[in-house]
């Protein structure tokens, strides 16, 4: 990686060129929540070599949606005469070739990702915003993800295990099948717990029936 000049710039939104892979998905109604209540905080990053992007293809996605449904520009989001919105961009640094801004990209989402959390910490935290007049709104989380970790918090607590385990959040996953047969008999599966547990959702039922299956 090249680094000179560093600078911020602002550039037309309708001339950013995003990476021709982006393998992230994004939650777009919660980036537009964040930009709601925070403005636009986080300059993109372009790749000078190439002049694509390297990071923020989440945050150029939901201000494209936002301009196309004439929203209100976030704020630090500029505009020029023409109306065109200007965006801050981290410009200046060039990667040797395409391999390696590709490698950047993904370890600036997944680096994020494996940094975990202090569960007691952010309970706290999560509390004490909750309780004032904007919430919750634009953190990522919401009063469901506050309850249902306080709940799994009180239990890990009552059973001896190490809270720091507890995952945060809803992880979303996504099932591919080899064809419609094992597409049919996922859903038979699903029919079939959704009439054999208890479980409000699809990840409780399977929880209980990973519980059963192993004898936790």
């Amino acid at each position: 990686m090249q680094i000179g000049n560093v600078r911020v710039e602002y550039m037309s939104l309708q001339e950013i060129v995003e990476a021709d892979v982006n393998v992230k998905d994004h939650d777009i109604g919660a980036i537009h929540e964040s930009m709601n209540r925070f403005g636009f905080t986080s300059p993109l990053l372009m790749n000078e070599a190439t002049m694509k992007l390297v990071a923020g293809h989440g945050r150029i996605e939901a201000l494209k949606q936002k301009k196309q449904f004439g929203e209100t520009r976030p704020n630090n989001i500029e505009a020029d005469e023409a109306g065109n919105w200007l965006v801050p961009v981290i410009r200046g640094i060039s990667f040797k070739d395409e391999n390696e801004a590709q490698a950047y990209l993904l370890a600036d989402n997944r680096l994020v990702e494996l940094g975990g959390w202090n569960t007691d910490a952010l309970l706290e935290e999560l509390k004490k915003l909750s309780e004032t007049s904007a919430g919750l709104v634009g953190t990522g989380f919401d009063d469901a993800d506050l309850a249902s970790l306080s709940q799994d918090l009180k239990r890990l607590e009552e059973e001896g295990s190490d809270a720091s385990l507890l995952p945060v959040g809803a992880p979303k996953y996504e099932i591919v099948f080899d064809d419609e047969s094992q597409q049919a008999m996922w859903f038979t599966f699903l029919n079939w717990l959704k009439n054999n547990t208890d479980g409000e959702t699809i990840g409780e039922r399977l929880y209980q029936h990973i519980e059963l299956i192993t004898g936790e």
